[in-house]
Order: C-alpha cells, then structure tokens, then sequence
C-alpha cells in the first residue's frame, strides 16, 4: 500500500509530529510511524479489508495522534550532555583563577591584563558553544570541500606573509587583532576531512592516495611554519580520522610512515630543535642554559607537596607560565591534590566525549568526534606530561586553561560542536 499518498495515514503522521517540536528528528519519526501502520494494515487486509478499511483501522489502533506525539516528544526532546559542559566550565574557571593569582603576583615579564583578557575571551566562547548547541552541525558538511580550500589557502598565505613569532610564521594581524592561523587550521582541516571522508572509498587503490595526499599537503605547510606541536596534532587527528572512516588497519602503516618522517625529518634539520630533544633527555647536562626551564619544572613539581605552597611562586622563575606552564603554577600554588583531580577530571571529559561515537547514528557526526577527541587528546597529554617531564617543551597550551583567546574560542566550537551533535544523536544518517 502507497502510504505516501494515502490522505488518512499522512494526516496522522502529521498531527503526531506537530507535537515533536524538535524538527530534526521529524523524518525519523514519520518513518517509525508508517513502518508500524504498514505491518497493521497488512494484518488488516489478511483478514479480507480493504485498503481504506484498513488504514482507517491502522490509525484506530496506533492511538489518538495527540497523546502518541506528546509521548514522542518526550523521547526525542534534545538534551545537551550536561558532563562535558560542566567540565569544560570548570576548566575555564580553573584558568581564569589561576590567571587571576598569576597577576596578580607579578609573576610575568611583561605587564599584561591576562585576566581582564580571559574574562572576556571566556565570556565570548560560552557564547560561541551555546550558539553551536543550537546551529546543526549537518549544515557544515556540504561544504567540506569549501573549508578544506578557504583553511589551506589562509594557512599558506599566513606561511608566506605571516607576522614571525618565535622563529615561526604561525600569526595574521587584522586590524587591532591577532590570530594563530597554524594552531586554528587542525580544527578547521578536520571539521573539512570528516565531511570529505565519511563516504570515502579506501578500497579504491586512487582514492586510498588521494586521500592520503589530501591530509598530508596541510602537514607539509604547518611543518613549513614551522610548528611541530600543530604539526604533531593535526597528523595524529588526521590518521585518526582516515581509519574511522574505513581506511583497514593493515594501512595504517602506511598512512603513518610518511608523516611520521616528515615530522622527524623537520626536527633533526634544525639544530636547536635536536638541543631541545637532547636537553629533555638529559637536563641536568645544562641546568642554567638550555635545561633551565626541565630544571625548574622538576623543581616546581618535587617542590608542590600534597596540599601546595600556596601564593609562593616566584616571580618570574619560569617564562610562559600562563600558557605552556600553567599545569606547574597550579600544582605548585594548590597542591598534588588539585593537580591529580585536574588529570582525572582530563579523562573523563575525554573519555566521555569518545562515549558519544558510539551512540550517534550518523557517520558524518562518528568523524567529526573522532577528530576532536583526537586533537584534545594531544593537547592535554602533551602539555601535562611536559610540565611532568616526561614530553619534549614545545608552546602547547592547556585547552581551556591556559591563557590565549585563539586557543579558547577554538575549544569552545569543539564543544558547541559536540553538544549539537550529541543534541542530535538520535538523528539517522537519512535525515539530512
């Protein structure tokens, strides 16, 4: 039977989604309700009704159209995953009292009104994530194609042009503002990849290559900055993202080898970047040059104690505390106790934001996670184990926490983004 044009089924259909008010599941629904009017009215015409007959006794038997959309309503109502955003709100509160203590104890070289600053810039990103929880993430897909050009054409203008900071040309400069073009350019590369890839075919031996050339192209150019860190956190999202969507296995060595080598070959072509790995591996060779900063990190760590030293720090005894060594100036401050509750708290918000690959149906929105729990996973785990010791230094920040309004604003899209998804992860792949 042509549940379609049937006028009694549709106009059944359409009360009960009338009371659905969240739209986007529409489709879903109306396909639940005809698929179970289509095994009533097959009951119905077995016993010798006709087609009218058993369409009107179809509707009769679902139920008043009312009461079965309020009860869809309820199931289907969007709810922000409340844990993640808890989280990351305190992680921003954690970085904007940190801050706060940073200035005010002197403890830069430099004058700045980091806090002021970060107030502001925090202000700006709960706005940004509330404004992603409610702009559907689906829309960004069909224009995959279009970020992935407007990214690598800004990042290889900002390659060329871009203002030199730190032997890196990583910034663009509009008007009184600046920003980090080559930290901003993973997000924006694999919110673009996740849309090119989620009907990629890795089988096909062209594609496989293509593929691979169309994620190494913006490594060559993060590596051409230079920045190792975005470097390191764009390969490893982007290999995550291409064995999400259906690359096998047994490639992945092949995915990883030439931009393992690209990475490597980029380190041990410039001398100071094989003293920085020499002095990681052994810091005391150089405890008032090169290894200064590993010497007063496994200090300010050995020094901490279980409840802190309180607002003790000296100052200016470590450059970029705000930023790449903010982890230390809490351990330190507030003790082992808040330092192990910020890595437990580190997990489970990672933890849970991969739970979401798993419960969302549509493959666009598995992708899109994959990468950003991917990019995060790097973030956090490189700068706590630099600050431990245990990584190499390099000007990664902690997401949320550390000072830098580039870095922030991108950490909330992620999290807006995520919330939308997971907002909509009862939304089948059909419903676009």
């Amino acid at each position: 039977m042509d549940l379609i044009n049937n006028r009694i089924i549709q106009d059944y259909v359409n009360k009960v989604c009338a009371q659905v008010k969240f739209r986007d599941v529409h489709p879903d629904v109306k396909l639940e309700l005809e698929a179970h009017i289509q095994e009533i009215i097959e009951e119905h015409l077995a016993q010798g009704f006709s087609e009218k007959e058993a369409a009107e006794k179809a509707v009769v038997q679902m139920g008043d159209a009312d009461m079965v959309g309020k009860q869809l309503n309820k199931v289907h109502k969007p709810k922000p995953e409340w844990s993640i955003l808890l989280i990351s709100l305190l992680f921003i509160n954690t970085g904007l009292l940190s801050l706060y203590f940073i200035q005010k104890q002197s403890l830069l070289s430099h004058n700045i009104p980091i806090f002021e600053r970060s107030l502001l810039f925090s202000l700006i990103s709960f706005i940004i994530m509330i404004g992603f929880y409610f702009f559907s993430y689906k829309k960004l897909e069909r224009y995959s194609k279009h970020i992935y050009l407007g990214t690598l054409a800004l990042l290889t203008y900002t390659v060329l042009f871009g203002i030199q900071y730190n032997g890196s040309s990583s910034w663009l400069t509009l008007g009184s503002l600046s920003l980090n073009v080559v930290a901003v350019s993973p997000i924006l590369f694999i919110i673009a990849l996740a849309g090119i890839f989620h009907k990629w075919d890795w089988d096909n031996t062209f594609n496989f290559l293509q593929g691979v050339a169309l994620c190494a192209v913006p490594l060559i150019l993060m590596l051409g900055a230079p920045s190792i860190s975005s470097s390191v956190i764009y390969a490893v999202a982007s290999m995550v993202l291409m064995v999400a969507s259906g690359a096998k296995l047994k490639r992945l060595l092949f995915i990883s080898v030439p931009f393992i080598a690209m990475i490597i070959l980029s380190v041990f072509t410039v001398p100071y970047r094989i003293d920085r790995l020499l002095i990681f591996l052994n810091p005391g060779s150089d405890p008032h040059g090169s290894g200064y900063i590993n010497t007063q990190l496994n200090k300010i760590i050995e020094d901490a104690g279980l409840f802190g030293q309180g607002l003790t720090f000296a100052p200016q005894g470590l450059p970029d505390l705000h930023t790449d060594f903010i982890f230390s100036f809490i351990t330190y401050t507030f003790g082992w106790i808040a330092g192990i509750l910020l890595i437990a708290l580190t997990v489970l918000f990672l933890v849970r934001i991969a739970r979401i690959t798993r419960i969302v149906k549509n493959n666009y929105a598995k992708l899109l996670i994959s990468g950003f729990v991917s990019i995060l996973t790097v973030e956090f785990l490189w700068n706590i184990l630099m600050n431990l010791g245990l990584a190499p230094i390099s000007g990664i920040g902690l997401p949320f926490i550390s000072y830098g309004g580039s870095q922030l604003i991108i950490n909330a899209v992620i999290v807006g983004m995520i919330s939308s998804i997971f907002k909509r992860r009862n939304v089948s792949q059909n419903c676009q």
